[in-house]
């Protein structure tokens, strides 16, 4: 069917967009740097037909009128959207319902797409081509309420992205603690009370409502929540709750308040006991008090000594361990832990794929570290993953070229482990893209290995 007249909800998404890219002139929301909020010509008819004919498929209407009245590409959540023909649709794992079409790219593997069939056509999904977690669907009906919702809030300047956009519950400060009122159930407010780190900040009328809330709630895991949140926002009286549960044993709610209370003199008071109870803690209450360590990392008392007990636990998982890692990676003396992660480094059962980002942590905890055994470790750890097709992928994006001149960073899992290998190496004395032909040159490298 040909164009005629553009129709009305064209006219108000550009407007938006407009609006959008004037409350971010400094590009600073998660990936705008990228896009710029600018869109690419508008697609063809014919251009379109002939995707669909080529695959076999009739793309869901929202998206389609998108390509046709406002954009091929350009301007979007995270690094914006793929021009029509940049990715090609297909199955994604752990998703049996329906076809999916890659719309753009999140970050490393992480990715947004549109559903083609199934009960879910017309929608967005979020996924991970490495499979390190399940894909996620958008609660929006289809791709226009979607890109939507991500210009109001951009307009709103909700910063979302940072959290990943979409993931939490559309509405303003207002609507959301209307949402509250109206329902008694508690998992359904502990989700309206999540949704709210997406503002920058929280009005006084909210921040008031939720304190009594908290204060009168019964329920202690979203009374936690409350206590969380409000924290975050720096609402008065929070720090007044961690005597009354330390004192019942409500250890990881207490280090919840530390850790978010975003007082300096708590965590200072604090972090000696936090230190205590820390062998007993795993998953969200860990994470806290790692994170309460790395925050007084310029403390002198502060060192990566203190924890180096909890290197050596066996009931850590992955992501406690990354956080971990996280964590030393900030701290001084890092040398007071360096034996652990000589161990750790070349132990091959850390080199799987699914243990990438763990290794990448603890990379970077030895990081700036000067001992010859490290640099040993580091080469021969180039040597075994340069040769991966991950690498092989990520050094032609170093070779190609943005329009600011810039090459590209480093993206697939084992390209990401060289990358900031060779940035513990100071990238051989070279600058990032001489550094990947260095490394992809075998001759060249061979002579490097020699001489070092």
């Amino acid at each position: 069917m040909a164009k005629s007249t553009r129709p009305s909800w064209a006219g108000k998404l550009r407007r938006q967009l407009k609006r959008a890219k004037e409350e971010d002139r400094g590009l600073s929301r998660f990936g705008a740097d990228r896009h710029k909020y600018q869109l690419r010509p508008p697609a063809s008819e014919k251009d379109v037909a002939a995707f669909e004919a080529r695959f076999h498929i009739l793309l869901p209407e929202g998206y389609r009128d998108f390509l046709l009245w406002m954009g091929n590409g350009g301007a979007g959540p995270f690094y914006g959207l793929y021009r029509l023909g940049e990715a090609e649709p297909g199955r994604i794992s752990d998703y049996p319902d329906g076809a999916v079409l890659p719309l753009g790219t999140q970050g490393c593997t992480l990715m947004t797409g549109l559903v083609l069939d199934g009960p879910h056509r017309g929608r967005v999904i979020y996924y991970d081509e490495d499979q390190c977690s399940p894909p996620i669907l958008m609660r929006e009906a289809d791709f226009l309420a979607w890109y939507d919702r991500w210009l109001r809030e951009v307009i709103a300047g909700y910063d979302e992205e940072e959290m990943d956009f979409g993931l939490y519950l559309d509405g303003s400060p207002q609507e959301l603690m209307e949402l509250y009122e109206g329902t008694t159930d508690v998992q359904a407010r502990m989700e309206i009370v999540e949704s709210c780190y997406k503002f920058q900040a929280l009005p006084s009328r909210q921040k008031t409502y939720f304190k009594k809330a908290c204060d009168s709630e019964q329920n202690p895991e979203l009374r936690m929540v409350l206590i969380k949140m409000l924290s975050h926002f720096r609402v008065p009286g929070m720090e007044d709750q961690i005597d009354a549960l330390w004192k019942v044993e409500a250890y990881a709610e207490a280090i919840s308040v530390i850790c978010y209370s975003g007082g300096w003199a708590v965590k200072e008071v604090w972090w000696p006991r936090v230190l205590e109870k820390m062998s007993s803690l795993r998953g969200q209450p860990f994470w806290d008090a790692c994170g309460i360590f790395s925050v007084l990392k310029d403390y002198p008392e502060i060192h990566a000594g203190l924890l180096r007990d909890q290197l050596y636990r066996t009931d850590l998982d992955r992501n406690d361990k990354t956080v971990l890692f996280h964590c030393l990676s900030k701290l001084n003396s890092r040398e007071e832990v360096l034996d652990y992660f000589l161990d750790y480094l070349p132990d091959e059962r850390n080199h799987e794929r699914a243990e990438y980002t763990t290794l990448i942590y603890a990379i970077w905890v030895t990081k700036g570290i000067k001992d010859p055994r490290l640099e040993r470790i580091w080469t021969a750890l180039l040597d075994k993953f340069r040769t991966t097709q991950d690498a092989q992928d990520d050094f032609a994006g170093s070779q190609m070229h943005l329009t600011n001149d810039c090459c590209l960073g480093a993206s697939h899992p084992f390209g990401v482990i060289c990358s900031n290998l060779m940035d513990c190496l100071d990238r051989f004395g070279l600058d990032y893209r001489e550094a990947w032909k260095l490394l992809m040159d075998n001759e060249h490298w061979a002579n490097w290995k020699l001489s070092f």
